[in-house]
């Protein structure tokens, strides 16, 4: 329920136009009058949100594109504007269906309203610590701990006037409402009212390390697989790999040769790493470990995956420079991981 509380304090509005004005304002194309007999030092000010819904929905001529703007609900900005009229005890706007216009007393405070606001913002600025651009980046747990983190310090290096806010989650964030700017996900690349890219492709393959490898030196092709403690994760089921393997084997179910299943792949390969079993894993998310030799690659053969990792960002929407150049920087990553 929007307050209807009013601040008091003791600052002089401008009024309209009188004769015998003792000075006068002009700013932005209005010329506004101060007359000093007319000022009264204690008027109620309405709340600030109702003034600034009121400047909103005059300039852009629609609570729709007001609401927009503030990131509130046309109902809201209805309810602020109500308040205000109430206030004020006049009609300040007339609509008539998606029509929007100014009443008589609405044109005559629209300009001080926005002066107003002007000379608050001025204020305000002059004395508030600068702010850096931010762009919101969304992914899951895995790929930002296994890809993105190691990466990350260079786009702050040639980036450091931008502030990037990563949110990381295993849902997927509605960035269509507003809730990130950019997004990392793994799928098919078909996500309704987002525009999806791909980013790194998905190749498969079955790992374990060098301490589990040792502890069974009978683990030599594919079908002995079948013999090991295979940790299971929801994101890549066992059965593609088996048949792309040539193996006639179901998918790995509770029992006593088969390891514990984890939501997150980033968990099975850390329970691999760490000699647990043997996990499948995507060949992006354990670039690094098989590097440090702390995971091993068992067998050539991979499995190409109908779905990769994809980055996403609302259609049709217009992107800041902050947040297109996390994109361009995102893009050139894929496009040097592809080559490579």
């Amino acid at each position: 329920m929007e307050s209807s509380r009013t601040l008091c304090i003791p600052f002089a509005p401008i009024t309209a136009p009188h004769p015998g004005a003792s000075g006068k304002v002009s700013k932005r194309g209005y010329e506004l009058e101060l007359d000093k007999r007319y000022i009264h030092p204690h008027l109620p000010i309405p709340p600030l949100r109702a003034l600034i819904a009121f400047d909103a929905v005059a300039r852009l001529g629609s609570f729709s594109r007001a609401a927009d703007e503030l990131c509130i609900t046309p109902s809201a900005v209805s309810h602020r504007i109500a308040q205000l009229e109430s206030q004020l005890g006049t009609a300040l706007l007339l609509r008539v269906g998606p029509l929007v216009s100014l009443t008589p007393r609405g044109r005559e405070l629209l300009p001080h309203v926005h002066e107003g606001l002007e000379a608050l913002r001025a204020g305000l600025a002059k004395i508030a610590k600068p702010v850096l651009p931010r762009v919101r980046l969304t992914l899951a747990p895995a790929i930002a701990s296994h890809w993105l983190i190691p990466r990350l310090p260079a786009f702050q290096r040639t980036h450091p006037d931008i502030d990037v806010d990563i949110l990381v989650t295993s849902r997927n964030v509605n960035i269509r409402a507003g809730e990130a700017d950019v997004g990392i996900r793994f799928g098919t690349g078909r996500w309704e009212g987002l525009e999806s890219s791909p980013l790194l492709p998905a190749r498969i393959f079955p790992v374990c390390s060098p301490a589990y490898r040792t502890a069974h030196p009978w683990l030599r092709q594919p079908q002995d697989l079948l013999r090991a403690t295979l940790l299971r994760q929801r994101v890549i089921p066992w059965r593609p790999w088996f048949e792309a393997a040539g193996l006639d084997a179901p998918e790995p179910g509770s029992g006593p040769t088969s390891g514990p299943s984890f939501s997150e792949i980033s968990l099975a390969i850390d329970a691999a790493e760490h000699a647990h079993g043997v996990a499948l894993a995507l060949d992006v998310l354990t670039e690094k470990h098989l590097e440090r030799g702390t995971l091993i690659r068992l067998f050539d053969i991979e499995l190409t995956s109908d779905r990769s990792y994809c980055l996403v960002v609302p259609s049709n929407a217009q992107r800041p420079p902050e947040t297109q150049a996390l994109i361009d920087w995102l893009l050139d990553l894929s496009t040097a991981a592809r080559k490579n």
